[in-house]
């Protein structure tokens, strides 16, 4: 059976919304909408990010990326994450023409950037 369903958006839930939305806005360069209770990224009209006000729970087997378009970007953006102060638990690193790094975000979930083998 063929699916056609699509991944719209993503929640996550933070302990603190604040952080959050500077470290997402700020640190990652996101366009960030604080509506209610929550702060809402969105990528076109395909995906929408959505962090709420809610203590994550079982974050170990989490993690969610962001592919650039060429592995020197992976590079770059380990340089900002370090300005940034942010924890960067893997990388950059890899192989076959594919760059990777993950960092942490403010409540502990796993974040890759990555670049695909150019063809």
């Amino acid at each position: 059976m063929q699916t056609n369903l699509k991944l719209t958006h993503l929640t996550l839930g933070v302990a603190n919304l604040g952080i959050s939305e500077r470290f997402y806005g700020d640190v990652l360069g996101l366009p960030t909408k604080r509506v209610d209770d929550q702060v809402e990224i969105r990528w076109t009209d395909a995906f929408l990010l959505i962090l709420t006000a809610s203590p994550p729970a079982g974050r170990g087997k989490f993690h969610f990326g962001f592919r650039v378009g060429r592995p020197e970007e992976v590079d770059r953006w380990a340089e900002r994450l370090r300005e940034k102060g942010v924890e960067i638990v893997i990388g950059p690193s890899g192989d076959n023409g594919r760059r990777q790094l993950y960092c942490i975000d403010p409540d502990d979930y796993k974040i890759e950037i990555y670049s695909e083998a150019s063809s």
